[in-house]
């Protein structure tokens, strides 16, 4: 069957005119096909694990999905298009794979890459509209309390804690009404005490810094939010969750990363984040990052 996707679920005369055309010939030629939008897809990922629902319906129930107009949606139609090729889906048009990892979707698409590759991350839904149906699917995949992010933040900001299914929906609509444009998407929390940046260099943990946050009411481990920072040897933290950071990296193709991954007791690790311009201290007393930076920028010169 034949798929195709508006942009947004309300139709103005154009859409609906060109809706009307186009089925009238397919129905000439006996071509079954629905039409929905883009806010009507759903995103569930998990370590290993990526599924798309278009109206609750998995994507192999289509043989080709076109998608009509994407309009500020580019990072959905990009997962849409990467994941139908992985399905044997065809998707018109291929260059929605191209979106680049850059937009203000960065966030959301790392995680979909790291997921759908096989690292450790929390499991993540998101969608563009968040119906009332949608904010319900998301609970019964994550759980409460839930996490949410804004796709396009930093230094902890735009993130978010919800306890309550009305936290919940009050924090997404205050969101998508007031922060610009810009897109979220939920995590199940992942309860912790401190969180590890660990700075990847060359396929290898250069540097370790602990993270630990100093108020209890504070659920993020930002330094920049008042979190203590402390510089371990790399020997300190299980091969395990060095591994999970180099295997980060090598995903997301970042040569020099800074790997933000907590290390749950039960369950090991769980990458947060991969950032590609990772924050340093500067002061070597302190730090030994500009050090281990040097000696990878010469090591890189001398081959």
């Amino acid at each position: 069957m034949l798929l195709i996707l508006k942009s947004k679920k309300k139709t103005g005369p154009k859409m609906t005119g060109f809706l009307e055309a186009l089925g009238k010939r397919l129905s000439e030629d006996d071509i079954p096909y629905s039409v929905s939008s883009l806010e009507d897809v759903e995103v569930f990922m998990e370590k290993g694990s990526v599924e798309i629902r278009v109206e609750g319906k998995p994507l192999d129930e289509w043989t080709t999905i076109y998608p009509r107009k994407v309009g500020k949606y580019r990072g959905l139609a990009h997962m849409l298009c990467r994941l139908s090729e992985r399905k044997g889906v065809r998707f018109l048009d291929g260059f929605h794979n191209r979106t680049k990892d850059a937009s203000d979707m960065a966030k959301i698409i790392q995680i979909f890459n790291l997921a759908l590759n096989g690292a450790p991350v929390p499991k993540t839904y998101h969608s563009a509209g968040y119906s009332g149906q949608q904010k319900e699917n998301a609970i019964e995949f994550l759980g409460l309390p839930i996490v949410v992010k804004e796709t396009n933040s930093s230094r902890g900001s735009g993130v978010f804690l919800a306890k309550t299914t009305e936290e919940l929906s009050e924090i997404i609509g205050e969101r998508l009404e007031n922060n610009g444009g810009r897109e979220i998407f939920l995590q199940e929390f992942i309860p912790n005490t401190f969180e590890y940046r660990l700075l990847v260099m060359g396929n290898r943990v250069s540097v370790t810094e602990k993270k630990t946050r100093s108020g209890k009411e504070e659920f993020r481990n930002n330094v920049h939010l008042g979190a203590d920072e402390e510089f371990i040897d790399p020997s300190e933290v299980r091969e395990e969750v060095r591994m999970a950071a180099v295997l980060g990296a090598e995903i997301t193709d970042i040569e020099i990363a800074g790997v933000d991954i907590v290390d749950h007791p039960e369950h090991g690790p769980f990458i947060f984040e991969v950032n590609s311009c990772p924050a340093f201290t500067t002061d070597e007393t302190v730090s030994p990052e500009i050090s281990e930076l040097a000696k990878y920028l010469v090591s890189c010169e001398k081959r």
